[in-house]
């Protein structure tokens, strides 16, 4: 069967089953599959409700007639002919934390058909993988292509939390396949990934700054920090006088017990894509410092995070970094909470992958030091690179020409997939350039990311994505041994 066929068949069979596509997603997507390693339990080591949604996933696949796996918990695979010689696609089935702040039911997964879209948590990122992997399977199946390799659909549950998941499954010598696709990027392939540095630190804040919490994880741009200061509002509001005028525009004040409440506005994005949100912290951080209102070792601990939060690529910790491969450094303070006198920040970056990691650490840590912060938590995640002349880049890129009619080149990115934990791994799709949508039809500005408020996955998209698969599955059967 060749492509041109094996596409056509994809066309009809899912014309056929469009329905079922959204169902699928709905019922799964409806399960609060944040990962909480603290909730951890035997045979559910990222929490009870992550234990439901493997459970759930394997069941689809016996319903469909698919061998399937539980790997302690940490995964599960799903599988069509031989386990040992397979092809993977390596979906996650966790999810961010959703906050607050939704149009629609987070865990609805509300269909508009008006618009053909699903909206809800996880409906994009990623579970929608798992159903566009699992219908592909499905496809290759009932068309009888002849495969020298099984399929593998590997179902993680701890992406967003840093891939404990798969690093557990290497430390106990789990037998991934050669070859995998990572269905958690864009399209075409992903050739590159930053390497990434997730961690913490922490100041002494003591003084009249009662409260400061912001943000939940630390892959994501806050767009809400708060604090509580021991100041008259009437104070207060004089005092943010100082501040700079586009900031104030995105402050709220309101008497608190103890003092006044002032809550700043931001714009949640990815960390990894900075350019893309508006930090919260950093306004809070400004205003604070602006205002003159600090007092004790909270004015140097608040003065030093406005300093650290003034840009996002280490222009501040003077470790900024650009290569032609990879594009530029990132760093993003997303999460900052004040307990008991100590504030603790949260640390992401994503560093170029022909930078010295080992560097980026000692500059890092010595910055943070000369502004008074001690490093709480270091962990340094090494950068993914897979050479565009490879054979299994090139027939990948082929069918996405093919399919698409586009000729956009391979890219690297500062996001971080399976490809990083998982050799072998290949990121392709299922974002399409240039798709774009503007959704202020039915939602607010700011909403509709895949880590934002109201989650949005145009249904097309899965269903396309879900086509090329099939094809992809078929293509890698054909080039690798």
């Amino acid at each position: 069967m060749n492509r041109s066929e094996l596409l056509a068949m994809a066309d009809a069979w899912i014309a056929d089953h469009r329905g079922e596509y959204i169902s699928e997603l709905q019922a799964i997507a409806r399960i609060p599959s944040v990962s909480r390693a603290d909730l951890a339990q035997p045979g559910a080591p990222f929490g009870p409700d992550c234990r439901r949604v493997l459970d759930y996933a394997l069941e689809r696949g016996r319903h469909y007639g698919f061998e399937t796996a539980d790997h302690d918990g940490y995964a599960g695979s799903i599988t069509w002919g031989p386990y040992d010689n397979s092809i993977g696609v390596i979906a996650h089935l966790d999810v961010v934390p959703v906050g607050d702040g939704w149009v629609y039911p987070p865990f609805g997964a509300t269909y508009l058909p008006e618009h053909d879209v699903l909206i809800g948590r996880g409906v994009d990122d990623n579970k929608s993988a798992f159903v566009g992997g699992l219908f592909a399977m499905r496809m290759l199946r009932e068309f009888g292509v002849p495969m020298r390799h099984g399929i593998r659909l590997i179902c993680g549950t701890s992406e967003e939390t840093g891939m404990q998941d798969m690093q557990a499954l290497r430390r106990m010598g789990h037998r991934f396949p050669d070859t995998s696709l990572v269905p958690d990027a864009g399209f075409p392939v992903n050739y590159a990934q930053k390497g990434m540095v997730d961690g913490a630190i922490t100041a002494c804040c003591t003084g009249n700054l009662l409260q400061l919490d912001a943000g939940s994880v630390r892959n994501v741009i806050p767009d809400e920090a708060v604090c509580v200061i021991a100041a008259d509002p009437a104070a207060v509001r004089e005092a943010l006088t100082r501040a700079d005028e586009t900031d104030r525009e995105k402050i709220d004040l309101a008497p608190a017990e103890g003092g006044t409440r002032i809550t700043a506005r931001g714009k949640s994005g990815h960390a990894a894509f900075p350019a893309g949100g508006d930090n919260a912290i950093a306004r809070l951080a400004r205003v604070l410092t602006a205002s003159g209102l600090l007092e004790g070792a909270a004015r140097e601990a608040i003065a030093a995070l406005a300093d650290l939060t003034r840009d996002a690529n280490g222009v501040s910790e003077g470790v900024a970094f650009t290569d032609e491969p990879s594009g530029e450094l990132t760093l993003v303070y997303g999460v900052a909470h004040l307990k008991e006198g100590v504030l603790t920040v949260s640390v992401d970056s994503r560093y170029p992958v022909t930078m010295d990691g080992a560097k980026l650490e000692s500059d890092l840590r010595a910055a943070w030091a000369a502004r008074g912060f001690a490093v709480k938590e270091f962990d340094l995640s090494e950068p993914f690179y897979i050479p565009v002349d490879d054979p299994r880049v090139t027939a990948l890129m082929a069918l996405y020409r093919d399919v698409t009619g586009r000729d956009d080149p391979p890219y690297a990115m500062g996001g971080g997939t399976y490809s990083r934990a998982v050799p072998g791994a290949i990121s392709f799709g299922p974002g399409m350039p240039g798709s774009r949508r503007d959704y202020s039809a039915f939602l607010p500005e700011g909403h509709g990311g895949a880590h934002g408020r109201d989650e949005v996955l145009p249904v097309e998209k899965l269903l396309t994505c879900s086509r090329i698969y099939a094809a992809a599955l078929a293509e890698l059967d054909g080039v690798v041994d």
